[in-house]
């Protein structure tokens, strides 16, 4: 079974962004993230070290980006079926609120870092690891997930590539 932390991918997938410099004003309006989005294997990169084998597909769907909250669904297979399962509704100001994954319930966090961007924080609880992530939009139909397993400073642990389906 799928580690909780590839099933928070799908958190992350969700927060989207161009970095931008801080702004005084805070971020408002909607982030453009909201449809379906497939992991491009071939352009992602996985530490299965630290979550086991990489899907054979994946796929997030976000159904609510209204500018204060995000809601959604990812789903990862490999080949025995379902690997990994998430459900999240989240308020963008970094507000705790518990999340499905893998069937357990456990805490998470999300906070709005720019007008296209989000950081997503397990906090640790129901067995899974404190873990964040950076999700950025690099183009209107790319997001990139830059995620943090381990804890320890340096370089991105993994990092995934989403395109839009639809």
């Amino acid at each position: 079974m799928r580690t909780p932390l590839t099933a928070l991918v799908g958190a992350a997938l969700l927060a989207t962004a161009l970095p931008l410099a801080a702004q005084a004003q805070p971020f408002n309006g909607p982030m453009g993230v909201a449809g379906r989005w497939a992991i491009d294997l071939p352009r992602s990169n996985f530490n299965t070290a630290l979550t086991g084998p990489a899907p054979l597909s994946g796929e997030l769907d976000v159904t609510i980006d209204d500018g204060k909250t995000l809601a959604w669904t990812l789903v990862e297979e490999d080949e025995a079926g379902v690997a990994a399962l998430q459900f999240a509704d989240a308020r963008l100001d970094g507000t705790p609120t518990k999340a499905v994954v893998n069937l357990t319930r456990v805490t998470i966090s999300v906070d709005r870092v720019g007008q296209s961007a989000v950081t997503v924080t397990t906090h640790g609880d129901g067995g899974a690891r404190h873990q964040s992530m950076k999700v950025t939009r690099t183009n209107p139909d790319t997001l990139l997930v830059e995620q943090d397993i381990d804890g320890k400073p340096g370089p991105p642990d993994q990092t995934l590539t989403l395109k839009r389906v639809k």
